[in-house]
């Protein structure tokens, strides 16, 4: 109902489980999620997320043309067989864990293509309702830079549209997503009140020898002023006057089998979590919390959302339609973005 924020709840608890996945193994990994969403549940979260590719885990190694060929076939089909497949068992058990612990889900996961005869694999957003439902996904609309090798580009129609959960109205991005102008003014525009951001760990930007939040010890975080998820995150709620989830990922490279064909030639250093929540006014209400597993929670207070439209209101007093309108391909026609609910 129009005027409603969170559906009329005054509180929202929210969750993100910073934990490391089973390395390249769904089943595992799945199975270690549903503890975390148990946890949730326990705790009277309302929702929980996960971080980007969580299952089976982000491919943070680089492969090339001088790769040996049974190094190369081995770790794309463990990949492709680890993805996750809408419909499956896969999940059907996430599913079921939403149901169980009463608590809304956003798993971030490669997922394998369900259309009949696809094998390709998307970077992608699914969402669960705590009823036990998947309410919608989210396919990563640009692979970025190496991901290219691994996940196709996401499609129009639903991919870029919010979920109207009990808890509100809820959208996500993938990564550089987040740095999309216009993705993230589309999903403003929808009224979004609660965004989910995934990524892969937390890295520097600034040009320096090891291009990771730590020091080549592993040991202190740099400031995380030099990363690029602070100012997307923290520019996000401002200008959308909505609370942030972001997600982070956490793989020590201690648990990356020995066996894997790339693990000595790639930098786990930055899969260092960072995970933090941000209020519509662009402040951390749970500032990044980097290497360790937890299970991060916070209560999202919808006045907050008041304020802050209050003093700046995306859809109301603070836009011009009449200058400038938004229009989002969809899969049969063209979208257009109202200022209005």
């Amino acid at each position: 109902m129009s005027g409603k924020i969170f559906n009329g709840r005054q509180r929202v608890k929210a969750a993100i489980a910073q934990i490391a996945p089973v390395f390249m193994d769904k089943d595992k990994t799945i199975e270690k999620a549903i503890d975390y969403i148990g946890m949730a549940g326990e705790q009277k979260a309302d929702i929980v997320v996960f971080p980007e590719s969580f299952i089976p885990a982000f491919p943070y190694w680089q492969e090339g043309p001088n790769d040996a060929m049974e190094d190369f076939a081995k770790v794309n089909l463990d990949f492709q067989n680890n993805a996750v497949l809408v419909g499956s068992e896969d999940t059907d058990r996430l599913a079921q864990a939403a149901l169980k612990a009463n608590v809304n889900i956003v798993m971030g996961c490669t997922e394998l293509d369900d259309r009949i005869g696809s094998r390709t694999l998307y970077n992608s957003m699914l969402y669960f309702s705590r009823t036990g439902e998947l309410a919608g996904r989210h396919r990563k609309v640009v692979p970025t830079n190496t991901e290219r090798c691994f996940h196709g580009m996401g499609q129009g129609g639903e991919n870029l549209k919010i979920k109207n959960l009990d808890i509100g109205r809820v959208g996500g991005l993938v990564c550089w997503e987040n740095h999309m102008i216009m993705m993230r003014a589309l999903l403003a525009c929808q009224g979004e009140e609660i965004h989910v951001a995934c990524w892969p760990g937390t890295f520097s930007g600034m040009p320096d020898d090891s291009m990771t939040v730590v020091d080549s010890e592993r040991k202190n975080p740099q400031n995380y002023n030099t990363s690029d998820i602070e100012p997307a995150i923290r520019c996000h709620a401002f200008e959308s006057q909505g609370f942030v989830l972001s997600a982070c990922a956490y793989m020590p490279e201690e648990e990356v089998p020995g066996d894997f064909p790339y693990k000595d030639r790639t930098n786990w250093d930055w899969a260092y979590g960072g995970s933090s929540i941000v209020d519509p006014f662009g402040c951390y209400l749970v500032e990044p919390v980097y290497d360790r597993e937890e299970l991060i929670v916070a209560e999202l207070d919808s006045d907050l959302i008041r304020l802050a439209k209050h003093s700046f209101d995306v859809l109301g007093h603070y836009s011009r339609p009449d200058l400038v309108k938004l229009v989002y391909k969809d899969t049969e026609e063209d979208y257009l973005v109202k200022m209005s609910d």
